[in-house]
């Protein structure tokens, strides 16, 4: 499931000068998704979660950092989040690419806040020199890897929270429980052009 899209540049100030580059900005990528139990990743684990929400995404690829990433979810709080992986390190939010499970597949850890809002919850990172994935390291994949993929359409963002059942991970001899809880909602991740990006309500 890619997506070509074209890569919306900003450079603050031209670079003009070799005698100020701490004046120089970094290219930002704008990103967004819409996540919801019908895209296709949410819908192999059979979700019919009614909650849906939307991100926001900032990038500098040139320095690995996630600037800005905002995520709002409607119809969910925050403790109905299920946190994956072992002892829950992974979180309930992340970054992954297509295919699900593939040889490159990546599971990207979020770090930040998540608190409760009128509506649901909200999720926020600033300002995260983003680590290699824990999910992928052990194959060699890295942070420059996962920037990559999100340039080039092919990653989304799964949600994971206590509803939605994952047999083909059952634990063993556990009922009822999995060992990695299933994607309730997820959202491609779709890179802004320029006209796109002049689209956008301002913040």
């Amino acid at each position: 499931m890619k997506s070509h899209q074209s890569v919306l540049r900003v450079l603050a100030i031209p670079a003009l000068s070799v005698f100020a580059p701490h004046l120089l900005a970094a290219e930002i990528v704008h990103a967004n998704s819409h996540l919801s139990s019908d895209h296709e990743i949410a819908a192999h684990w059979g979700s019919s979660l009614a909650a849906s929400g939307q991100a926001m995404i900032e990038i500098e690829p040139a320095t690995g950092i996630l600037r800005y990433l905002r995520v709002d979810v409607d119809g969910l709080a925050p403790d109905e989040l299920a946190h994956a992986g072992p002892n829950g390190a992974l979180g309930p939010i992340h970054f992954h690419n297509y295919p699900q499970g593939g040889p490159q597949f990546f599971v990207q850890q979020l770090p930040g806040t998540i608190s409760a809002t009128e509506r649901g919850l909200r999720l926020e990172v600033t300002d995260w020199k983003m680590d290699a994935p824990m999910v992928g390291q052990e194959r060699g994949l890295t942070a420059a890897f996962v920037i990559q993929e999100i340039l080039d359409g092919n990653a989304y963002i799964g949600l994971h929270t206590t509803h939605t059942a994952c047999p083909q991970n059952r634990a063993t001899g556990l009922e009822n429980s999995c060992a990695a809880p299933g994607t309730a909602i997820s959202g491609h991740i779709q890179v802004l052009t320029q006209a796109d990006q002049e689209t956008l309500p301002k913040q």
